[in-house]
């Protein structure tokens, strides 16, 4: 087992704790996590990209972008190095590459994913049961899986203040120390974490994806969609 690092030492003795900058691993390079990357560079934060082609123009111009010492390796090697692993990925090959990332005992993962089912009679149903981060704590039992971002449109990921004020992040895990941590990334990019309970409550965190894209799917018009507990 890794060792715990000097935060997490910190959080169990119940002692203060003044936020200090994460490595974070953010495993693909598409909408999300070219969004989000840059955000967690500017906020201090150390940004690897895992690719499966790390060596291509387009990551190399998104590392450069990031700035702050980001760079891009392979999936694995990414998530190897860092304490934060965010699952910027689509659903259908997530077990795959999940399962691939090697050892993922005591990190933090960040499951941003809409697992979605979509029919050839327009209808949309989720995909993953009981829920997509429940899955994933399935495939790294001895990681630290925290259901957020999922409710957040790509334009507000980019540009959260466009929203016209505070955009809540809903925060599902069952671990305390997990979810204080995640909640400390999403309040130093600007947004508003909520601690909405144990990783069970994924599934109705879940279903909010669900309602943004059936909405342009089935042929209503669309709207951007986020939550705002205050």
């Amino acid at each position: 087992m890794r060792a715990p690092n000097f935060v997490t030492t910190i959080l169990c003795l119940g002692l203060s704790w003044t936020a200090a900058a994460d490595t974070i691993a953010v495993i693909g390079t598409g909408g999300v996590g070219s969004a989000l990357g840059p955000h967690f560079a500017a906020a201090g934060h150390t940004v690897i990209y895992g690719s499966r082609t790390p060596d291509d123009l387009d990551v190399q111009t998104l590392v450069t972008l990031t700035g702050n010492g980001a760079s891009a390796t392979s999936q694995s090697a990414a998530a190897a190095d860092a304490d934060i692993v965010l699952l910027a990925i689509p659903w259908a090959p997530a077990q795959t590459i999940v399962k691939g990332l090697g050892n993922l005992d005591d990190k933090i993962i960040i499951d941003p994913i809409n697992a979605l089912a979509f029919g050839a009679d327009k209808s949309i149903a989720l995909a993953a049961t009981p829920s997509a981060a429940e899955m994933i704590q399935d495939w790294a039992p001895r990681a630290h899986v925290v259901k957020a971002f999922n409710t957040l449109t790509r334009a507000y990921m980019v540009d959260a203040a466009s929203a016209g004020g505070s955009i809540t992040i809903p925060l599902a895990g069952n671990s305390a120390i997990a979810k204080d941590r995640v909640a400390t990334l999403v309040s130093s990019i600007g947004l508003e974490p909520l601690d909405v309970g144990m990783l069970s409550n994924a599934r109705a965190v879940e279903a909010m994806g669900q309602l943004y894209v059936a909405q342009g799917y089935q042929g209503r018009q669309r709207f951007e969609f986020h939550l705002r507990s205050r």
